[in-house]
This record gives C-alpha cells, structure tokens and sequence, in this order.
C-alpha cells in the first residue's frame, strides 16, 4: 500500500500570474525531478492568461493537473486543495504562482522532516528581496514562520486539521499563518504553548520572488494593494488571537469579515501610524463592503491534465 503513495503532492497556488507561472512551474519540474510527484495548479479567479501559460509549460513529464476555482481567494483554495483535491502522499507541499523554486528545495525539505520528526512543517527561505530576507533570517533563528511561497506539511498534520473539520475562514489574507498557528498549537491553543520548533526553516530550500518597479503600472497597483491587504492582515491576527485563546480554532467564522468586524465591536481598530492610517481605511471600508460568495462559485472543477 505504501508503495501506491506520492512522495510529493504540491499545490501552486495562482491569482492572475500568468506572466510568471511557467518560471514557476519550470522551476517545480527541475526540484521534482526523480521524485515521485503530482503538481496541482489552482486557478482561484484568475481572469488573465494563466491556463495557457499552465497549459504551455513543460513538465518534463512530471504528471500535473490544472483546476480552476471561480471566486478568487487564496483561503478557499487552501481548503479546496486540502479537504477534495489532495491525493495521498508522504509529503505535502505549497508554492505560489510567482516564486521561482530552487533546485534541491524539495530534497532539503523532506531531509529536514525526516531529522525534524517534532516538526509538523518546514518552510522555505527567500533568496532574494530585502524584506523577504529580514523573514528568511527570523525564521532561521526561531523557527515558528510559515512562508506562503513555499512550505511542505505532514499528511498526520493535514488528517488532523480535516478530522476536526477545521478551515481556514473565506477572504483571510494570512491563511498560511493560521496554518502554522495550527501547526505551532498543534491545534490546541488553550492547553499547548506556542512552539516555533513544530515549523523548521530550512536554508537550502530556496525560492525567489520577482522584481517589482515602481516605473511599472501594474507593479505599483500590485505592491498598493498587497499594501492594503497587509493592514488587513495585522487586524486578521488580533482577531483571531482573540477567538482561538478563547474558544479554539474551531469558533473561528466561516468568512472573515464576521471575524473582523466582531473584533472591531469590542475593541477598535489598531494604532497605527499616520503613513499606515489610510491604508487602514481602505482595508476596514473593503471588509465593511464584502459580500459573501455562492458557495458555487468556491468548488474546484478539473479542466486539464498532463504528463
């Protein structure tokens, strides 16, 4: 029976990133190779030409699936990815549409599990960019940071979160951290201590991340709203806080505008700067308007399979 099992099951994770997804999935066919693998590409509302770079890229024939979710949302496309698309597999691993994979990240990943066996995940390492660099060096020191563009998790880890019927809550902009808040828990937050060793990081499982320029339109609109969605992302972590060490993982909302705007009834919203503070309008007015989507428009549906 165990020898029917992948080594990798890999999920990419891409919103409009059609520009950048065939270095990606490049880059995923060269770190996969000799594995026994599956690559998964979730298309979460993209509306641009991403199923035809996915389609367009060479596999060097490593099997790949591309499937297409209606309504754009990273979260919902995790708990798509965990709870109906997951083939069983030794390992399980996530990568966003637009980093570039090192070469041996997929083989230090599963030698730092295998010497790690507390760990219920391991996340990669930027190789370039300030900011990504300044995260790569906290995690390396402490462990206990989940990075979105490149992390692999245990299937027991995995079991656990569908036996408890846990997701992640829809529009949630920092899914991989609550992820690796369930992993640093293990899923117990009002009896286990936070615990940076349950998330090892591990250097030589690299990615990079492309270059932005403020001199490029479509750049500078990308880096203002992951700007807005940052402050978004600060609030979603005093909120959650507040449920989880209550009540447990298991009281967070199904969408994240209840979460939020239950946190900000009780207790405002954050101090933050002055630069900050019209970001911070921005991303409270967008949780003040969402809509909750037709459950329709959250399933994944297979559209193309290769190699």
């Amino acid at each position: 029976m165990a020898d029917t099992l992948l080594d990798w099951h890999v999920a990419v994770y891409c919103a409009n990133e059609g520009r950048r997804l065939g270095a990606c999935l490049d880059s995923l066919a060269a770190a996969l190779a000799g594995s026994r693998a599956l690559v998964t590409v979730v298309l979460n509302g993209s509306i641009d030409d991403s199923l035809e770079f996915a389609r367009a890229a060479s596999f060097a024939g490593l099997p790949v699936e591309i499937v297409r979710i209606p309504f754009r949302d990273k979260s919902n496309a995790i708990n798509q990815f965990i709870y109906k698309l997951r083939a069983p597999a030794r390992i399980y691993a996530a990568v966003d549409g637009y980093a570039v994979i090192g070469a041996g990240a997929f083989h230090a990943m599963e030698e730092r599990l295998r010497s790690t066996p507390h760990a219920a995940a391991v996340t990669g390492v930027a190789a370039n960019g300030r900011t990504m660099r300044k995260m790569g060096a906290q995690a390396l020191r402490t462990g206990g940071v989940l990075h979105g563009q490149l992390h692999a998790l245990r299937p027991e880890f995995l079991d656990k979160m569908t036996a408890r019927g846990l997701r992640l809550p829809i529009g949630l902009y920092r899914g991989d951290g609550l992820l690796g808040s369930m992993a640093a828990h293990d899923f117990a937050p009002l009896s286990t201590r936070w615990d940076d060793s349950r998330i090892a990081a591990e250097t030589r499982a690299t990615f990079t991340l492309p270059s932005l320029s403020l001199l490029n339109r479509s750049d500078v609109e990308r880096l203002f709203r992951r700007r807005v969605k940052q402050m978004q992302g600060l609030i979603e972590n005093k909120a959650i806080a507040s449920v989880i060490c209550r009540s447990g993982y298991e009281a967070l909302p199904a969408h994240v505008a209840d979460l939020i705007r239950t946190y900000l009834k009780t207790h405002g919203a954050p101090q933050v700067s002055l630069l900050e503070a019209p970001f911070q309008r921005l991303a409270l007015m967008q949780v003040e308007r969402a809509e909750y989507p037709d459950p329709a428009l959250l399933e994944p549906s297979r559209i193309a399979v290769a190699g």
